[in-house]
């Protein structure tokens, strides 16, 4: 297969995002058209990118210009789409999480698998460099056996108002953010969790506790060999976006961005300063790159993705054992 030919369903943030993504910085693919619910935006971004507007997803999967999907989507309507691709023998990115419904996503991870394409899901992080590198290391055993993950993970502000800020439209703090370092947790100890215990509450923003949602969660997971992951996620960081991890093992560490989550320093006579990074497209921009990337390696040399529907679907499950734990108040096992 020469140049693989995309299209972009969903233009809000990350549909945008992504449609940028490949039709300007990946090489080997092509734009081949954007889809959304409102065909005037669809029509506006087409122009811009000359690119195809199409006026129902019907129209879409139909192009035979057309070997892959990025959905883009709000999440609650994720797994749906993954369905209607999948069956017209279309390879599919999926940003993450997979969905907030467990068993539509089970189901279209069996759709996909039935229908022998490929579906790679959008845990950027295990795409960006420093994570890599990082993974590259515990593969090398240079740390021993890994033992421990730390992660955390800090939004600047609550999200948007829209579906985004609604938990039973895109799975709130647990799952929007903090699904993150599920996903890595388990890709650096190389086990599977079997109980988590979670406490989460509401301190800076009083709407999420009337949307039944938490501002603030701190996240424990014991895996099936006695590995722990530590996970603490917020919606409150006011020097800005803020991520970092550690992972510890038998022989030492490794760490990303736990000295400085900053893009600049400066240093004058009055002391040391940082300007925070404003968002995680800033930060993670480079990844976005990579993973799509990789969706057009997975398409043009039949590889496996590097984020599996499986993958997606453990994220879910711990999502959800992880928020049912802050509500019950108590450990729950995973199995």
């Amino acid at each position: 297969m020469g140049v693989v030919g995309l299209a972009v369903v969903g233009l809000g943030r990350m549909g945008r995002l992504y449609v940028d993504v490949v039709a300007r910085f990946v090489d080997g693919v092509r734009l081949v058209g954007v889809f959304t619910r409102t065909f005037a935006k669809a029509e506006a971004v087409a122009r811009e990118y000359g690119v195809k507007a199409y006026r129902c997803l019907d129209e879409l999967l139909r192009d035979p210009d057309v070997d892959g999907v990025i959905i883009a989507t709000p999440t609650y309507t994720h797994a749906d789409f993954i369905v209607r691709v999948a069956e017209v023998g279309k390879h599919v990115f999926c940003e993450k999480p997979i969905d907030v419904d467990l068993v539509k996503a089970k189901r279209a991870v069996e759709v996909v698998e039935r229908c022998g394409v490929k579906l790679l899901v959008g845990y950027m992080r295990r795409f960006d460099r420093a994570y890599r590198r990082a993974k590259e290391v515990v593969d090398r055993g240079e740390i021993g056996v890994p033992l421990v993950y730390i992660g955390v993970s800090r939004d600047p502000e609550a999200p948007p108002e829209g579906w985004l800020r609604d938990p039973r439209l895109s799975g709130g703090l647990v799952l929007d953010l903090m699904s993150h370092d599920f996903d890595l947790a388990r890709w650096f100890l190389g086990d599977e969790v079997v109980e988590v215990y979670a406490h989460g509450g509401v301190f800076v923003y009083d709407f999420m506790r009337d949307l039944g949602d938490f501002d603030t969660v701190v996240a424990y997971l014991r895996f099936s060999r006695g590995k722990v992951a530590v996970v603490y996620g917020s919606r409150r960081a006011p020097h800005g976006y803020g991520i970092r991890c550690e992972v510890h093992g038998t022989e030492g560490s490794i760490s990303i961005g736990v000295d400085y989550d900053y893009s600049v320093r400066l240093a004058t006579s009055s002391g040391v300063r940082f300007s925070g990074l404003a968002w995680f497209q800033e930060r993670f921009f480079s990844a976005y790159v990579e993973e799509i990337k990789h969706f057009r390696d997975v398409i043009r040399y039949d590889i496996k993705p590097l984020v599996s529907g499986y993958d997606a679907i453990k994220a879910l499950e711990l999502a959800q054992a992880v928020t049912r734990s802050i509500i019950e108040r108590r450990p729950i096992a995973v199995s």
